[in-house]
């Protein structure tokens, strides 16, 4: 094992902790938590933490990155509710003498919205609301079981006529036993700042930082994986309770938490399902809670091309929809 390489690791975070604090708030840039791709979003919009083909697990998790993800292009389309869309264009290449590295757009358009006068008359005109990032990442195998990673990413925000920018690193360790089928991950998000204001208004924001660990294990005898995140590990308070008693810390406790699971019949075919407390908790109508929180998706493989499609529900009205197409191109 390269220890070097996890001294810097523990270096960087201990650092984040202390200049960045614990349990912020004014954040911004949205787009550098979209989670969104099919296969993580059918999971509840978690990350995981395994050595495979699939480079979705990546983008998020640079310490996923193998070789057996050389030379996949990976294409994926959200259809947001609130006539909001997301598009993240990948391609991950190995380098022998460096790893394995990996590039990705993401997109984000939240539509057009009108203008209106401080009496509330529309104006007939619009305007445009828009983030976008680009990404390099770079994992490197410290042992055959364990690996680290780190996202590069600049961040744009373009809303209406005010427009800022923001450089973060994601830093990821990830141990994965192929024998024992159990895998686990520690990721630090978005460690970095606001190069540019909102200009011309000077608003400065933070960014989202966060700490997020991980483990799935799949059964011996029947191809079934089980996942479970622990998210925002740095902030305790992720839901407003009215009174300081056990239900509270019950309800507080879970909605750090998402389940899934994943159902493999076939190398061919695959079926998924995630559970996300905080979304239930937060999006459920009293009355007519239903499937808020909860998500499912599928994955078949054509030859050399493998699609998913992902449905989540998040509101008894807004439901999104995943898709990934991942092909190799060389």
């Amino acid at each position: 094992m390269r220890f070097t390489e996890v001294r810097i690791f523990l270096f960087c975070l201990i650092s984040s902790l202390y200049s960045l604090g614990i349990g912020q708030s004014n954040t911004s840039f949205p787009i550098l938590n979209f989670n969104t791709t099919a296969r993580n979003s059918a999971l509840g919009g978690i990350n995981v933490g395994i050595f495979d083909h699939d480079p979705s697990t990546s983008i998020q998790l640079p310490s996923n990155l193998t070789p057996l993800q050389d030379g996949l292009l990976q294409m994926n389309y959200i259809n947001y509710f609130a006539d909001s869309d997301i598009a993240i264009l990948n391609y991950t290449f190995d380098q022998k003498k460096v790893g394995v590295l990996s590039t990705s757009l993401v997109y984000c358009n939240y539509g057009y919205f009108e203008y209106a006068d401080p009496s509330g008359q529309f104006l007939d005109q619009t305007f445009s609301v828009n983030d976008i990032m680009f990404q390099l990442g770079h994992g490197r195998k410290l042992s055959d079981k364990l690996q680290i990673g780190i996202n590069m990413k600049l961040a744009g925000s373009f809303y209406e006529r005010y427009r800022s920018f923001a450089l973060a690193t994601d830093l990821s360790l990830t141990y994965f036993d192929k024998t024992k089928n159990f895998g686990s991950y520690f990721l630090v998000k978005n460690l970095g700042r606001q190069i540019m204001k909102f200009y011309p208004s000077q608003l400065n924001y933070k960014l989202p930082f966060s700490l997020e660990l991980g483990v799935n294990k799949k059964l011996e005898y029947a191809p079934i994986r089980f996942h479970a995140t622990y998210r925002n590990i740095d902030r305790w308070n992720l839901v407003i309770m009215p009174e300081n008693n056990f239900y509270s810390f019950r309800r507080t406790l879970f909605s750090h938490f998402i389940f899934g699971s994943e159902l493999m019949f076939s190398e061919n075919f695959h079926f998924r399902f995630g559970y996300n407390f905080l979304n239930r908790m937060e999006l459920q109508p009293s009355a007519r809670p239903g499937t808020s929180g909860l998500s499912w998706g599928v994955q078949l493989k054509i030859k050399k091309m493998m699609i998913n499609f992902t449905n989540a529900k998040f509101h008894m009205s807004g439901t999104s929809n995943h898709f990934s197409i991942i092909r190799k191109i060389n």
